[in-house]
């Protein structure tokens, strides 16, 4: 799918983007399968909460051995497509976070930034169990968690809830860009009673792109049931640490398209 111009500009202007119906009911199982072959694992090993902070991610919660993340894993669509694929049979979540997230990011990202190639920077699964109202993310920008030589790279992060979402089972709150002009710039702190503050309720499969940039936070879980979202994350270009002379990524850096030596 490609996003209309009117989509792209109000993406560039607040910030964000939601996208209804973004999944197919198949993705969702695939996607909904994947996350819980990693979180069976992730209990196997201890809490969701406590030892994880209710982040999954598929090459860095122990489900692959270190040794299996090889450097063409992190770094090729070849490598990364290959060891995803092994998590369970006929899995093909791999190819639509970089065919169907990938594509899409990566539009939102040329159209607000230089024209570069966008990389899946990093994927996760946020997980939130039944019964958790301290399952929260204060307010925060993405981009913060980043130092000023890695700042450089735009990102979007594609929040997808797995399961319908709202403020009682731990949706995200958006708070819009306040200057289209300063994107990013916000001079107030962080309040649910700001106007331009609101709650994402989305049914399953939806997904909102978020700019790198964007204030953000979540609610806990107050339901009966697990929550389940899969955020992968781009950067236009391949984020490094620093520059050197060999390339010292920031975590992956996985072309969207195939690999030119394969």
């Amino acid at each position: 799918m490609l996003f209309t111009q009117d989509q792209v500009s109000f993406y560039c202007k607040n910030g964000f983007l939601i996208v209804d119906g973004f999944l197919t009911p198949k993705e969702i199982a695939t996607y909904s399968a994947e996350a819980q072959t990693l979180v069976n694992h992730c209990y196997e090993h201890g809490d969701i909460v406590t030892h994880w902070g209710c982040v999954v991610e598929p090459f860095g919660c122990g489900f692959f051995d270190s040794t299996e993340i090889s450097e063409q894993a992190r770094t090729t669509r070849k490598g990364f497509v290959a060891l995803r694929n092994t998590l369970f049979e006929s899995n093909s979540a791999a190819t639509c976070t970089l065919d169907k997230f990938g594509r899409c990011a990566e539009q939102l990202l040329v159209a607000c930034g230089a024209s570069e190639k966008a990389y899946l920077l990093n994927d996760q699964y946020i997980v939130k169990p039944p019964h958790e109202p301290s399952a929260q993310f204060a307010w925060h920008q993405d981009v913060l968690y980043f130092s000023n030589q890695e700042r450089q790279y735009p990102v979007v992060s594609v929040w997808t809830p797995l399961d319908n979402v709202d403020e009682t089972n731990g949706t995200v709150l958006v708070d819009a860009f306040p200057d289209p002009d300063r994107p990013g710039v916000y001079t107030d702190s962080g309040n649910a009673q700001n106007t331009r503050v609101f709650p994402a309720v989305l049914a399953a499969g939806s997904a909102l792109f978020m700019d790198g940039r964007l204030r953000h936070c979540s609610t806990g879980n107050n339901s009966s049931r697990f929550r389940t979202v899969y955020m992968p994350q781009f950067s236009l270009g391949q984020m490094v640490k620093k520059e050197t002379a060999e390339a010292n990524y920031t975590a992956l850096a996985v072309p969207l398209d195939d690999d030119e030596s394969s």
